[in-house]
């Protein structure tokens, strides 16, 4: 049983998280669908306004007279290498796209350009942008394009820092550049010989985008997330109620064997106390006969209290109470009377402190005894010492009254405290004689407690006894 638990376990554990893997990659893909379509409302009017800004111009104002100071006077020179070392000439084309980008980033006034469109446009967002070249190109005489820089290779002289996937990045603050982000893709060039082509895009993305598109994300998300906790939730109630259940039914069979060892007892005492009787020198011995017609008297009288708490199993669910007014000390008064003369033969000191107050109730007699009776018998049992101390006291109180029962066993541990009043429930310490039962006293002392609508506590460590206390109402109490 243990080990089939432990498979449950591990069979319930190892689909939650393949469920849970499931819904990841099934929500990281959906996110990256919708980031790779996500569309700024505003970036239309941002492309089109940067567009607007630098009309014959090329990435931002004066970029153009700056480009062509640095490229035109490198023409016949890169012309020459192209026609005469082409290795010669990738090196110097790598230097002098170097060169370009050292000298843009140094005069760069894209920032001002953005903060100036989104004043004139009212944009209120906050923005985050980026400036990329992508490819650049140059011409000679012979009107044919010779590729200087292209962002789908690497170059070995030009710092990592500037290259990035979509191209060399002059400045900006938007680091995840995509074809989505992008608000204005232009391409510039000239017919004309000794001129040049520039491809370059300009990026803008509100700085919560992430927020934006797991926003929309929002129907898929919260299903998901419902449906896995709903899934961990009903195996966390299910195997909950299978370990009560188990343990339940380790209980039962432990009541089986006990109650199968308690009727065995009396049953064969009263057998073998038969069978003696039977014998015909037996018979001739009054005495003899006498005893064993008390042995037989009192092994019948134990399968009877045996017969009587099998079946208040099944009573003790729903407990009939005939309520009557008694004086709470007179009765307890009666019922230590009865139980100190059933166990005159072991050592026990009843204390009872009376109280100089009324303490008249409505309660059912009959189980208010038996009540009292299995917390003296669990008082008794659970009690190593030679000389046995049960004080009892009824206290008034502001809520009522409480009827307090100490005694100086054993004790108890927290978790045996938790589950005393469970049915079936049996405590084993480590006692000198070893005690019988059925687990069925405290439970009854409960179900008895709580049909009243009074209440119960108990205080206890190990080695330093324990108390219970039984608090009235004032409801139940007769003025």
């Amino acid at each position: 049983m243990r080990h089939s638990i432990k498979l449950y376990i591990l069979t319930a554990v190892i689909c939650i998280v393949a469920l849970a893997i499931v819904q990841f990659f099934l929500i990281y893909n959906t996110y990256q669908l919708l980031d790779s379509r996500f569309n700024y409302v505003e970036k239309g009017r941002i492309g089109e306004a940067y567009n607007l800004a630098i009309a014959n111009d090329k990435l931002f104002p004066g970029g153009q007279p700056l480009l062509d100071s640095i490229i035109i006077p490198q023409y016949a020179y890169l012309e020459n290498l192209y026609k005469t070392n082409p290795q010669s000439f990738d090196t110097a084309a790598q230097h002098l796209v170097n060169n370009i980008v050292g000298e843009l980033i140094k005069h760069e006034n894209a920032d001002s350009l953005l903060k100036a469109i989104k004043v004139k446009d009212g944009i209120q967002d906050s923005l985050l942008y980026a400036l990329c070249i992508h490819r650049l190109d140059i011409k000679f005489k012979d009107n044919q394009y010779v590729n200087l820089y292209n962002r789908f290779k690497k170059y070995p002289l030009i710092p990592s820092a500037h290259q990035s996937e979509m191209g060399l990045y002059i400045c900006g603050n938007l680091q995840q550049l995509s074809e989505s982000s992008a608000a204005s893709s232009l391409v510039a060039n000239s017919p004309l010989p000794y001129s040049y082509s520039l491809s370059f895009s300009f990026y803008a993305d509100p700085y919560n985008r992430r927020t934006l598109v797991l926003q929309q994300m929002r129907y898929t998300i919260l299903p998901g997330i419902l449906t896995l906790l709903a899934v961990i939730t009903l195996f966390g109630i299910t195997l909950h109620k299978w370990i009560r259940q188990k343990h339940l039914s380790d209980m039962k069979s432990d009541f089986i064997n006990n109650i199968t060892h308690e009727f065995n007892t009396p049953i064969t005492a009263i057998i073998v106390a038969n069978k003696n009787i039977q014998n015909e020198k037996t018979l001739d011995n009054k005495q003899s006969v006498t005893a064993l017609s008390v042995i037989i008297h009192r092994q019948a009288e134990r399968l009877k209290l045996l017969v009587e708490k099998v079946i208040n199993i099944a009573a003790t669910e729903k407990l009939q109470l005939k309520r009557t007014p008694n004086d709470l000390q007179e009765l307890i008064t009666e019922i230590l009377a009865v139980y100190s003369l059933n166990t005159s033969n072991q050592a026990i000191r009843f204390t009872f402190n009376k109280q100089n107050f009324p303490a008249s109730i409505e309660t059912d007699t009959f189980h208010f005894t038996t009540l009292l009776q299995n917390i003296l018998d669990n008082a008794v049992k659970y009690n190593d010492h030679e000389q046995k101390e049960i004080m009892l006291s009824v206290l008034q109180q502001k809520e009522g009254l409480d009827l307090v029962i100490k005694d100086n066993g054993i004790g108890m541990d927290a978790n045996t405290q938790r589950h005393i009043f469970e049915k079936f429930y049996r405590h084993q310490p480590r006692l000198s004689k070893p005690t019988k039962g059925l687990g069925l006293g405290l439970y009854y002392v409960k179900q008895c407690v709580d049909t009243h609508g009074w209440k119960i506590r108990v205080f206890s460590e190990p080695g330093a006894g324990s108390t219970f206390t039984i608090s009235i109402p004032t409801k139940n109490i007769i003025t």
